[in-house]
């Protein structure tokens, strides 16, 4: 991750320690939601947050550091926000602060910190995490052979992430990316055929693999 936007997280992690009361003011201005006045040009969206239990709390605040809105996990980890308009926030636990963007067709993505996203939903952890993306050449035999499907697997030490898909030219080179991948070691698997080990850390947490 960039070091300035952990230094960022950091930042309003202490901020949101600060305000606390604050948020919880507007936590309850924003429990009474209105709709907006139809002059109005924003796109409103609400974001899905899954949180480890013992995160606590999910503090949003603005980009500019300001408290937003305060949600409470349900057993599962889950949290619906109120209404935001698209654009940069920071998610705060007890874990640890997320930079995320919120874009206009409701889908998300992670910029830095503690949390990952799968483009619907933004996960929230303490963990270390980083990320895999396998390339692979996408040629004619190899379509015709497993009918332009592919499975790839990360297996290691109780860990399993999936990705499918399919490719059906053979033009370029297939991509696939494994977002939120705690630091460690994995066997990548392809099609159920182990390829190679691919480790992430501190000192590589964006890793790509290609494969022949």
């Amino acid at each position: 991750m960039k070091r300035s936007v952990i230094r960022l997280c950091s930042a309003a992690l202490l901020m949101a320690l600060a305000l606390s009361a604050s948020v919880a003011m507007i936590g309850g201005i924003s429990a009474q939601e209105t709709a907006p006045a139809e002059e109005d040009t924003y796109v409103w969206v609400r974001l899905l947050f899954a949180s480890e239990p013992r995160g606590g709390p999910i503090c949003l605040f603005s980009a500019e550091g300001l408290p937003v809105q305060q949600l409470t996990p349900d057993e599962n980890g889950l949290a619906a926000s109120g209404l935001l308009t698209p654009g940069k926030y920071y998610a705060v636990t007890g874990l640890g602060c997320t930079e995320f963007t919120l874009h206009e067709n409701a889908s998300v993505s992670a910029d830095g910190g503690c949390g990952w996203s799968d483009g619907e939903i933004l996960h929230l952890t303490g963990a270390q995490i980083g990320t895999v993306t396998v390339e692979r050449a996408a040629s004619q035999a190899l379509l015709a052979q497993n009918g332009g499907w592919f499975d790839f697997t990360l297996r290691g030490d109780g860990f399993e992430r999936r990705e499918v898909l399919r490719r059906t030219d053979a033009d370029g080179v297939l991509s696939c990316r494994f977002e939120g991948i705690p630091y460690g070691t994995y066997i990548l698997e392809e099609n159920g055929t182990a390829r190679c080990r691919v480790t992430v850390s501190a000192a590589q947490d964006d890793v790509t693999v290609a494969l022949p």
